[in-house]
């Protein structure tokens, strides 16, 4: 609230020594709330300099709820109170307490009591109980007054919700018996069971009461409530309360220790049947954290029961209770359980680190039974590390398929330097069932050293081995392999096993800094290969991605078969980085073959949406790709990875299809998620394709969806937002040429109307609308809204052609640049974007960020006040740079003037150009 306010309540209802207080009091409470931690705390310096009449009076200010917004007050003493229980603030806790005692009857109504009260709770202080134990009879604020008692803690605060509890009613009653068993309070307990049977709602929290307070006293009225409710979970949660109560109990001293053992004894007793399963767990597990490992025979008697819930929650909790002792027991269990228990015994002791059960467990892994030999030999990986490695071996020779996947799980999972090699030593006299899983093993360890001991069993009989030998090869092979692997890739003739191969060879060129030579050794290769064994080489050669790779494999689909060109897409397809991309859309534009075009041009869109472009970047790669998608799946991946590109030009792009039948949901679907991404995505425009998108969407979470763009419709700002400049028919909103800002300026009105009318005739010989973008010819002047700005944000796509140059007038001054990069004779190389014409401040962009000559570009303009910031594809080129006044350099720019497209003797292409007019 404004100061004034606070200043008028003041004047009208607080003493004299508050009004002089007033101004600090509203200063504090304009500063909330605090925006940080060193805030929190000064602001709560501020209140305690107050004193507790300033303190006071701060409270005074509270309004009836709903009449006034109480927030700030709230913050400031919610604040104050925080820091005043902090250490070395018992001076401030004092203070805080006696004011908030004095408000307290004094606020307006019982939220703003309610209020108060909660900090009392927070301040814990027992100089508050005489203040809170008045309000244990009022029903509108007993619960809050409870609770601040039951965190006071004292005896005093335990007495007087002992003392409120007899005369209590309703609600009152059952927080103040709720707040006796939160604070624990055992001379309450037989008043509190003496209220039981009366209601079902009143004996919960009595029982919960009773529960949390643990007397001695409640032992018969606890059992019976539980026995009555057939030790189920009831509306009452007798059950439940019940063993927390014997919890509880156990803390009263050794006697009731041991009377809590015995009653949780005969719970567990009482319970044993199916359809008490929850309970006998839960009896179970009070007494195994009243006993401990002493429950370890319940836990074997557990681990027999034909229930396997029980049984896995038994084996749960006996991990929790092992010592040398209690591991013997459980070795001594083992021969005589069945597989179920076997298995459940040896994997809770292979869970909970027994170390000494090993050999016990080692014995089983010759059972008969496969749950308790994977058992085995999961829990001996975990327990015995590289010392069972024979153990897991040996089962290897003579185990199934499930056990052999369980020693392959255990050796990928121990540790030893050794153990690739022993592993590696026992890969030649393994049976070939288990000969994959060494294998696989060495493949996952990246043992290159024992690559000598897999290669012979590429020529394995048995095809698993043969199989797994083949895929382990781009794990094992080194620099030292590559001869033997393209001796492997002349004669293969099996798919799989030719991948695999291939992996190998990317995997070691991938693995080395010289991709160059890397790329001539394998184009040497290649060249040796016969033709139809050629394409092999492609999807290597794009793995070393350098330009001689791209090259060949470009040659090669130009010139090549059905078969060749193929495998040169998928490799193009498959490029190391995007340098392939440009090459596929070639191929998807000339190729005839329907099939090819499909491939290439997915190619091409994974290529970008994949790529570190950013993604302004992206859309005009992927509005190249819609000019050459010919199939409606086609046009609709295109739509579909636009639409995650969380930028205006893809949502321009989006609204283009809005209108076509088969492509309008996609379109409307991305256009939507773009719009609700970004809050400044806003205007008439967006606007108006939005409504088009809630008309299209139907079906599924349609109706959800509308919700939220109506909303974001509805909240958008009341300014005009983006606004297109080119309307994509014609020339209006722009005219021709005349002088400069200052000659303009010293025309008469007539005069200047003279000009314009020869600058708007001249205007339409060499700028045009073609195909929806508008061009420049090459023949004219300057190109230039009718409208002034001030300050904006401007996107606009433009195009050149070779030796292209052109740019962007800002406020009727040069320039934003544009020209082909190539023309190294006038310092072009630097790229477009920068402000050509400083001489005060920076001309050069920072980072060069064109396209291709012929290929679109994007400039995002944003200009405030006399500074400019430029993004040319995404990428930052200008950064909030000073724009000279070209015109008059001894002034500042021009404060509002027009924008000009420079006509500079080369053909120019702009399309899709809008702006935001942004706040002086």
């Amino acid at each position: 609230m404004k100061k004034i306010f606070y200043t008028i309540i003041l004047l009208s209802g607080l003493a004299a020594t508050v009004n002089a207080q007033s101004d600090k009091i509203s200063a504090i409470l304009d500063k909330e709330p605090a925006n940080n931690a060193a805030d929190l705390n000064a602001n709560a310096a501020a209140t305690a300099q107050l004193g507790e009449p300033g303190i006071t009076a701060m409270l005074a200010m509270l309004q009836t709820n709903g009449t006034a917004d109480n927030t700030k007050i709230y913050d400031a003493i919610s604040g104050f109170s925080f820091c005043s229980t902090q250490p070395g603030k018992d001076a401030w806790r004092a203070m805080a307490v006696q004011a908030y005692v004095k408000a307290l009857p004094k606020a307006p109504d019982a939220y703003n009591q309610a209020f108060i009260i909660s900090q009392l709770q927070t301040l814990a202080s027992e100089a508050s109980v005489p203040a809170l134990k008045s309000y244990l009879g009022d029903k509108r604020l007993c619960d809050p007054a409870a609770r601040a008692l039951v965190k006071v803690g004292t005896p005093a605060a335990k007495l007087a919700l002992r003392n409120a509890l007899p005369a209590a009613k309703d609600s009152c009653q059952l927080s103040i018996v709720e707040a006796l068993g939160d604070i624990k309070d055992s001379p309450a307990a037989p008043a509190i069971g003496r209220l039981i049977g009366k209601d079902k709602n009143l004996d919960k929290v009595c029982l919960y009461a009773l529960a949390h307070i643990g007397s001695p006293a409640s032992s018969t009225l606890m059992s019976s409530a539980a026995k009555s409710a057939g030790y189920t979970y009831d509306e009452t949660d007798a059950t439940s309360s019940y063993i927390l109560y014997l919890k509880n109990l156990s803390g009263h001293g050794t006697t009731n220790k041991l009377k809590a053992e015995q009653l949780a004894k005969t719970l567990w007793d009482e319970t044993n049947s199916d359809k008490l399963i929850h309970t006998h767990i839960a009896a179970l597990r009070l007494l195994a954290d009243l006993i401990g490992g002493t429950a370890t025979g319940r836990f074997i008697e557990a681990a027999r029961s034909s229930n396997a819930q029980y049984r896995a929650a038994a084996m749960e909790m006996a991990g929790k209770h092992l010592d040398p002792q209690v591991i013997s027991a459980w070795t001594r269990e083992l021969p005589k359980g069945n597989s179920s228990e076997k298995a459940a015994v040896i994997t809770m002791l292979g869970d909970h680190n027994a170390v000494t059960a090993l050999p016990a467990i080692t014995k089983e892994l010759r059972n008969t039974d496969t749950a308790v030999v994977i058992a085995a030999v999961t829990a001996s990986g975990k327990l015995g590390q590289d010392k069972v490695l024979n153990d897991l071996f040996d089962v290897l020779k003579n185990g199934n398929k499930s056990e052999d996947m369980a020693v392959q799980n255990a050796l990928l999972t121990m540790k030893g330097a050794n153990l690739p090699a022993r592993a590696g030593k026992a890969l030649p006299d393994m049976p070939a069932s288990g000969q994959p899983v060494l294998i696989n093993f060495l493949a996952a360890r990246r043992a290159h050293g024992q690559i000598d001991m897999v290669t012979p069993l590429l020529k394995s009989n048995d095809a698993a081995v043969r199989a797994a030998a083949y895929a382990s090869l781009k794990q094992l092979a080194g620099q030292e392999n590559l001869r033997q692997l393209f001796e492997l890739l002349a004669t293969s003739n099996q798919p799989r096993e030719t991948a695999d191969i291939q992996a190998a060879i990317i995997a070691v060129v991938s693995g080395t800094s010289d991709r160059q030579s890397q790329g001539a050794m394998i184009l040497q290769q290649m060249g040796a290969a016969s033709n139809d064994r050629k394409p092999l080489y492609f999807n290597i050669l794009a793995a070393v991605g350098d330009k001689p790779s791209l090259i060949a494999v470009s040659g090669a689909f130009e010139s090549g078969d059905a078969a060749t060109k193929q495998a040169a897409v998928t490799a193009l397809s498959q490029w190391s980085d995007m340098s392939a991309a440009p090459e596929l859309l070639i191929i998807s534009r000339k190729t005839t073959d329907a099939t090819l075009k499909d491939q290439a041009l997915k190619g091409y869109v994974n290529t970008i949406s994949n790529s570190n472009y950013p993604p302004e970047e992206k859309v005009i790669y992927l509005r190249d790709a819609m000019e050459v998608a010919q199939t409606i799946p086609q046009k609709k991946m295109i739509l579909e990875d636009a639409g995650e590109l969380k930028v205006f030009p893809a949502m321009v792009f989006e609204s283009e299809y809005l209108d076509n039948p088969a492509l309008q949901l996609v379109a409307a679907n991305a256009l939507s998620n773009i719009a609700l991404s970004n809050k400044d995505f806003y205007g008439d425009a967006v606007k108006q394709w939005l409504n088009k998108a809630i008309m299209i969407k139907k079906g599924g979470d349609a109706d959800y969806e509308k919700v939220a763009i109506r909303k974001f419709i509805a909240e958008m700002p009341s300014d005009a937002g983006l606004v297109p400049l080119f309307n994509y028919r014609d020339l209006s909103g722009w005219k021709g040429l005349v002088g400069n800002p200052i000659t303009r300026s010293k025309m008469d009105a007539s005069t200047l109307a003279g000009e314009q009318a020869k600058a708007d005739s001249a205007m339409h010989k060499g700028w045009y609308v073609k195909d929806s973008v508008l061009n420049f010819s090459g023949d004219g002047e300057n190109l230039c809204t009718v409208k002034q700005y001030r300050n904006f944000e401007m996107y606009v796509d433009w195009k050149i052609e070779p030796k292209g140059d052109a740019g962007i007038y800002l406020r009727g001054s040069p320039q934003v640049q544009i020209w082909d990069t190539s023309r190294v004779d006038v310092g072009a190389q630097v790229g477009s974007g920068g402000l050509y014409n400083n001489q005060a401040h920076q001309s050069k962009p920072l980072k060069l960020a064109d396209n291709a000559i012929n290929d679109w570009n994007n400039f995002h303009i944003i200009m405030k006040g006399d500074r400019v910031t430029v993004y040319l594809n995404g990428v930052l080129v200008v950064d909030n740079v000073v724009m000279d006044n070209y015109w008059d350099r001894s002034l500042p720019i021009f404060p509002k003037e027009q924008i000009e497209l420079q006509a500079h003797g080369t053909h120019v292409y702009y399309r899709d150009i809008y702006i935001r007019e942004l706040p002086d």
